[in-house]
Parts: structure tokens; sequence; C-alpha cells
């Protein structure tokens, strides 16, 4: 098969027992691979009733067809489930090696269902899959799990070829915000995921493997990959600030813009003092990281020596900075990584879970709740309060059980929704939406909650890479959306890192797609594949009771303008591009998918 491998794992905890099926190729081809089919596969054996910590619930890890292949940036593998933290459906992403990885183990999907009876490690590593007894691995951080099971393979070749997916001690107390970590310390993105995991009592996954891949026609793939590297090395987004900075590029223009939220979205910077991107080089020492077959190396990792954390770990990402930085007040880089890393080392989502650390403080500071009470002294502003909540919100100790039960619910408990800064249970990722109305538009509608890895609007309104978009207009953001949205879905499904579109337009991976399957289609062909997977996504949602009434930011945002800074007076007006929104889509004023595009309920068709 050109692409695929052909075989699906399908692995039941409870009985300890796998099983090895073919895939469905006629399905792989109505969704591509990856999110698509993970999606297709998750909504058609899942109810959409099922409480997200049951054995009922399932994980699908998800290749698509060109990770592994040497696709440029062909290295993303979804993972998805029910989310316990926004019970909608929930998709993370993984990026580093693990993808391709479980491609060369032999399979281009592993279904996880049931539930072991103890902790279990899940080794697909040279043809034998095992589930490895793991109590002595329960409590341990992500980067202590990966060493010891490297290190009971007993070659170091074996284990520096393996790649290993984890909790931490977030996942295995079942804390909503808990996520997963893939390669010591890349997060997944997915909050809710790594409870999943844990409910499971599935400590990691580990893969490895020598299975060789296949393209329809190698040379004319060879020709579009040296075409598509030759144009992100001459992008300055993609030859410049990526591979020098990372995200955190992105840190000053969001500012000069009044995107970047300061004080669980109260207000803006004032100044970004010394946490702008080029600070990075003078509180650390970067290292450069690249995904598999990603020549722009935007991951950036550095070592740490601090009381907090001492180790290996990431540089702060644009979302580290703003989650964990300027919405909580904290300006100080040094304290910013540290958080980052203890996130990953616990298994938390920094956009989670700074949601519910900014939550806290604006209790806090209105007097709902005090720091005697909380018994930590979470104040904007505190960065040794954010470290030694990150450590005892994943040990559940003392007040920090409260904590962990997420932003919302936290801020529901106290009789406050109003203070969550969020949309369908997910803390907004770190752009305000009164500033860049199509993120905001993106917020409101996404199937998973607030988080913009599914929608890279700010791509056209802040970096105008393919058209000079204003943030703060309204005219043009549904479509923008609406392509963004699809384009992403599409992306996710092959296995590409979206990124690259700071270099590339998405007509230009075309070529890729069908050189590599061995197919004709066009642009809008993969596009409407794309609305295909977000309206499975939607029904999925629909019937498990989350609907139009969901697609709705906080109020501050609409109603409280942004008190000062560039986009001062500025609310967002989501509510004026929703209908066009809904009638691009097809949909119903209700933001319903029509019966002609969404198929049969309960079937996952579309």
């Amino acid at each position: 098969m050109n692409g695929w491998v052909g075989r699906c794992l399908r692995v039941n905890l409870t009985e300890g027992k796998h099983s090895v099926e073919e895939l469905d190729t006629s399905q792989a081809e109505r969704f591509l691979g990856g999110r698509g089919l993970a999606v297709k596969v998750f909504s058609d054996e899942v109810s959409p009733n099922v409480d997200p910590l049951s054995a009922d619930n399932k994980l699908v890890f998800s290749s698509g067809p060109l990770v592994g292949t040497g696709a440029v940036t062909g290295a993303s593998c979804s993972i998805v489930t029910r989310s316990a933290l926004t019970d909608t459906l929930a998709c993370a992403k993984t990026r580093g090696h693990f993808g391709a990885e479980m491609k060369f183990a032999g399979f281009d999907m592993i279904i996880v269902e049931g539930r072991a009876e103890s902790p279990v490690i899940l080794s697909v590593v040279d043809g034998k899959v095992r589930l490895v007894p793991a109590l002595e691995y329960w409590g341990r951080s992500t980067s202590e799990t990966e060493s010891l099971f490297k290190g009971s393979l007993g070659n170091q070749w074996t284990a520096r070829e393996t790649f290993v997916l984890s909790i931490g001690p977030a996942g295995e107390r079942l804390l909503p915000d808990a996520n997963v970590v893939n390669g010591r310390f890349l997060p997944v993105g997915g909050a809710g995921i790594g409870a999943v995991m844990g409910s499971k009592n599935l400590k990691a996954i580990a893969v490895k493997g020598q299975q060789s891949l296949k393209v329809a026609d190698g040379n004319k793939f060879v020709q579009v990959v040296n075409t598509l590297m030759n144009k992100l090395n001459s992008a300055t987004l993609t030859a410049q600030s990526m591979p020098q900075w990372g995200t955190a590029f992105l840190v000053g223009l969001c500012n000069q813009n009044g995107i970047l939220p300061r004080n669980n979205f109260q207000e803006v910077p004032i100044s970004l003092g010394n946490i702008g991107a080029e600070s990075l080089e003078k509180a650390f020492a970067l290292r450069s990281q690249g995904c598999f077959g990603c020549p722009v190396a935007c991951i950036k990792k550095t070592d740490m020596k601090q009381q907090s954390y001492e180790g290996r770990g990431m540089v702060p990402t644009y979302l580290s900075i703003g989650t964990l930085g300027t919405n909580c007040g904290v300006s100080d880089l040094s304290t910013i990584g540290t958080a980052s890393m203890l996130c990953a080392e616990m298994g938390l989502d920094p956009v989670a879970i700074g949601g519910t650390l900014a939550t806290a403080m604006e209790l806090v500071e209105k007097k709902v709740v005090t720091v005697d009470e909380i018994k930590i002294d979470l104040q904007f502003g505190n960065g040794n309060g954010i470290l030694e909540a990150l450590t005892l919100i994943s040990t559940k100790k003392g007040y920090a059980k409260k904590l962990g039960q997420g932003a919302r619910k936290l801020a529901e408990s106290f009789e406050r929704p109003d203070l969550f800064m969020g949309v369908k249970g997910m803390p907004m990722s770190p752009f305000d939406p009164r500033a860049i109305q199509g993120m905001g538009l993106h917020f409101a509608t996404s199937n998973y909650g607030a988080h913009h890895l599914y929608a890279y609007t700010f791509i056209d309104e802040v970096l105008n890479v393919n058209d000079k978009i204003e943030p703060y207009e309204t005219e043009g953001k549904p479509a923008l959306v609406k392509f963004y949205q699809d384009a992403t879905a599409v992306l996710d499904s092959l296995g590409l890192c979206c990124w690259p579109l700071m270099g590339l337009k998405f007509k230009n991976f075309v070529p890729l797609v069908n050189s590599c399957l061995g197919i004709s289609h066009n642009e809008d062909d993969l596009l409407k594949i794309g609305e295909r997977i977000w309206n499975a996504e939607r029904m999925f949602n629909i019937r498990a009771g989350i609907n139009g009434s969901h697609d709705i930011l906080p109020e501050r945002l609409m109603k409280e303008p942004i008190p000062d800074g560039p986009a001062k007076g500025q609310v967002s007006r989501v509510s004026e591009m929703i209908p066009e929104y809904y009638r691009l889509r097809g949909w119903s004023d209700k933001g319903e998918p029509k019966e002609e595009a969404s198929g049969a309920p309960g079937t996952g068709e579309v």
C-alpha cells in the first residue's frame, strides 16, 4: 500500500490480549488517515454518552499516510478519545518521532480499549507486542518513565531507537488537565487525554521497528519533497524566525497587536520586559531539535538547574509564555521555563493548567477566596506560587485537590463561572479574541474547545503570510476560519505539521499527497475531506449533548473592551460572525450539519 502499512493493532487491556486487523482502505480514502480516520473509528465504536474515565472509552492512536515516508514534516500521530476535561471529542497530536516509529513498528493505528487490573506499558518493539507490568513506573515523571523503560531493554541501540509516549502523576490521578508527553518533554496538546490513559492503567506506549514504507511515484515524490524544502528554506519565518526561536517569536508580534493576554484575559501587557524572543538566548542555552522529516527544527531545548526542576526540557514556547507567563502576570523567563518543564514532567497540559492557575489568581484578586484558604500563594505575578502549585496539583496534595478539578469547575465551585475564560470546558490559548476576531470565532466553534492548534488563523491575521488581514476586523473571517479548520483537519489526517503554512501554501501539499498515495486530488478535493472530518467531529459532539448553544465566548470578552494597549476598546464580535460561519458550512441556524452533509445520525458517516 502506498504510504500505509495496512495494519491496525487492537489491544484489550481488560483481557490482556491483542489482535491485528487489516486497515479499512475505503475509509482511509474517505478520511485520509491520522485524525480523520481515528475520528471515524472512534465515532463508530464508542457511544457519545460514554464516561471518559470508564473502561468503555477508547483511545485511538493514528498516524497519517505521509508519516515516516520522508514527506516534509510527516511526523504527526493523532490521539482521539472523549476528553475527561471537556466531554467533547478530543484529539491530540504528537510531535517528534513517535508517529513515524509506530508505522515502522508495523501499524498505522493502535486502538486501546478496556482497563488493565494494574499499571502496564504497551510495548510494540521489533515485532513483539507485550503488556509490560508497570507498578515500578507508577508515580514517576514522564522522563523517569522513559529512562527506566529504555534501560530495561538491555541494549543501548535498541533503547536509542525506541520512542515512548507516557503519562505523568497527573494522568495517574485522573486530573482533567492531564495530557500525554512524547519523547521526555514534548506535550501533545490534548487536555483530558492523560486522564483517560490513567483510567486504563496505561502508563506508556513504546514503539520501535523496521517496517519499510512505499510511495506511488518515488521520483516525483522526491522531487516534490526537495521543492518544498527549498521553499521552506527561503521563507523568512520558516528559515529564520522558527529555527532561531521556535514559536516564541510570536510573543512580540502578538503583543504589538494587543493579542497577548494578561491576568486571566483582563488586560494586555504594558511592556514585554524580558520575555521577548531575543531574551531566550540570554536566559537559556538553546539547542535545536527537529521532528521526523522536518527541516525547520523549531523545538528548542535546554538544561535547567533549579530547586523546582533539574533536567532537560523545552525552552518556553509562545504557548507557555502566554499561559504560564503573562496570563498569570509572570514575566520571568526562567520561572516560565521551569513551569513549562514541570508540566511536561507531571503530564499537565500547559493551556489547561495555565487557565486553572489564572482563574485561581483572579478568585484571590476578587477576594472570593484568600491565599490562606488556598494554602498556596497564588497571586498574579507570583512565579514561586505557580511552581509550588504545579507540583501539588499533580500529586493531589492539600488544597491543590480543589485546584486539580480544572478551571471551569473551580470557578463554578465558588459561584463565579464568569471568571472561567474558556469554551466547552477548555481554557483559551493565549490569543485574546477581542484583538484577533478570526481566532475568537474559531475558539467559539472549535470541536475541541478554545485551542489554537486546530485553525492557525494568526498566520494571516498577524503574520500576513497569504494576505494582509486586519486582526480587529470581522469581514471575511468566517471564510478564513472555515478554511483553516478544514485545512488543519487535512494536514492532521495526513500526518503533516501545520507550522510550515508559515512558508508554504496549502495547495503546495497537493502534489506531495498525490505522488505518495497515487491519487489525483486537487486542493478542493482535500478541503472537502477536511470539511467531512470537521462535520464528523461536530456530529459526535451533538450526539453527546454539545451543540450550537456552546459556541460562545466568555461574557467578559464580548462585553468588556480591552482597557489599554494597541487593541484598546476592542470586544469580540463573534455573535455577528457565527450566522455566516454556519451558512458557509451548510449547517442549520442552530449549528447542526444538515442531513445531506452529515449522513444518518449515529453512524459517524458524512
